[in-house]
């Protein structure tokens, strides 16, 4: 998941534990305006702002007390089933799930982990929650767990769950990649839920995970862009019971320390492989004017006898700075990206006692194989009158509308509606461009790289 975004935000803040789930739920409701389809398929678009997960907390609780009693196991199909988990079907259907009984209680809620698997570089676990809890519009159960201790250097180390209503309580499901290179045989996996359905508290686990076998295979390719100054190389594959992961080394400019790694996979008939959890990073080393990322994605499934070999399309999005024009400026302003051929250019800026308005044009008309209702979703949420002292802040815009001049040009005019702006003044206010929104969702092609498999 980066880019101006919420990730530098909360970098540089600190989130009291009283606000936790509301600064992360707003972090995710600044990305869920309507987002557009991919140009070859129906990935949801990954605007730059989406990193609400990632926020650092730090707060003491009370301990839990600990109980290791049998659990009602839910029946495995239907958790894996509720949460799309492919590795956890398959994994269930070979009989190969470690069957757990551990229970904590605090707050007069219990949760029981009840499963748990561990297949290749894949971390899978189950738990039922009995107690009284405040419920979501939805019906479901919302809680807030830290793993590893909440390891500011492990990707997703603090993240929201969704639980399920079942007839004596909710279910839960977790799944991660393990977060270091190496895999160890056996090991345990920390886990510790701070907030479960409104409630604070603590319910902590240690749960042991035994390595299913699996094989690696040491490749030795790479790929490059030279403008954008990134480099990916693929390192190995490991062969689980159900999943495949695929390690790489990526290479940033310093710059570049939010870009993010995201591959296409193919088989050998040319179909798309899916990747269930992409753009993990495991290390991250500082060298000279450069950064170093051992990463991860992950396939669902195992490849290994499905296919002859796979082409990877190594592509990277990076790391673009928010860009400013002043209401004063000289037209036209052309923003153009520092590392990847995107731009905005602002034709005309018009002022008078109500109204702020301004043309402007994306990309030089070039749609680069996107439609154009993702072009008309950035023109409303990206290009927009700021104060200058709030810049910086992702708040809700002002009112405005915005009207399309000419389409196959992807020229547009947004309206300002600044009645209701009582200290508004030509240098209070100026023009936000967010670049890292296209940057993330247009991420630089690296050549593809054929992985032989035998």
């Amino acid at each position: 998941m980066e880019k101006h975004s919420f990730q530098e935000v909360y970098e540089k803040i600190e989130v009291p534990k009283a606000d936790v789930l509301k600064a992360i739920q707003n972090g995710m409701n600044q990305a869920s305006f309507d987002a557009p389809k991919t140009k070859k398929n129906t990935k949801t678009v990954v605007w730059s702002t989406v990193a609400a997960a990632a926020i650092f907390v730090s707060s003491s609780f009370i301990s839990p007390s600990m109980s290791h009693v049998m659990a009602d196991v839910p029946l495995l199909g239907k958790v894996y089933e509720s949460f799309n988990d492919a590795i956890g079907r398959s994994l269930q259907s070979q009989e190969l799930i470690t069957e757990l009984n551990k229970t904590a209680s605090s707050k007069g809620i219990d949760v029981s982990i009840t499963n748990a698997y561990y297949d290749g570089a894949v971390v899978g676990v189950t738990f039922n929650v009995k107690g009284k809890m405040k419920k979501e519009e939805s019906g479901q159960v919302v809680g807030f767990y830290e793993i590893f201790d909440g390891d500011g250097g492990i990707s997703d180390s603090k993240e929201l769950v969704h639980m399920e209503a079942t007839d004596d309580g909710y279910i839960g499901h977790i799944q991660l990649s393990y977060p270091e290179s190496e895999l160890p045989s056996e090991t345990t996996f920390p886990l510790e839920f701070k907030t479960i359905g409104g409630k604070d508290g603590s319910w902590r686990f240690d749960v042991p995970i035994n390595q299913l076998p699996y094989d690696t295979v040491t490749i030795d390719q790479e790929s490059s862009e030279e403008f954008s100054d990134v480099k990916v190389h693929f390192d190995s594959i490991i062969f689980g019971q159900a999943s495949t992961a695929i390690n790489y080394t990526a290479t940033f400019p310093i710059q570049g320390k939010h870009d993010q790694v995201r591959l296409e996979v193919y088989d050998d008939k040319g179909d798309e492989i899916n990747i269930s959890m992409d753009g993990i990073d495991l290390e991250t080393i500082k060298d000279n004017d450069h950064i170093i990322v051992k990463g991860r994605s992950i396939i669902p499934q195992s490849v290994k006898g499905e296919t002859k070999y796979v082409e990877v399309h190594p592509k990277v999005a990076i790391n673009e700075q928010d860009q400013f024009v002043s209401l004063n400026a000289s037209t036209p302003v052309e923003i153009k990206a520092d590392r990847q051929n995107l731009a905005v250019t602002i034709e005309g800026i018009t002022v008078d006692d109500n109204r702020v308005g301004f043309d402007f044009q994306v990309n030089n008309g070039d749609e680069m194989d996107w439609n154009f209702g993702f072009f008309k979703d950035f023109a409303r949420n990206y290009v927009i009158l700021v104060k200058e002292t709030e810049k910086e802040i992702y708040i809700e815009p002002i009112q405005h509308t915005v009207k399309t001049i000419h389409k196959d040009e992807l020229r547009f005019r947004s309206t300002f509606d600044i009645r209701k702006l009582n200290d508004f003044d030509l240098n209070n206010y100026v023009i936000r461009v967010n670049m890292g929104s296209l940057s993330a969702n247009i991420p630089v092609e690296l050549d593809k790289v054929k992985i032989a498999l035998n």
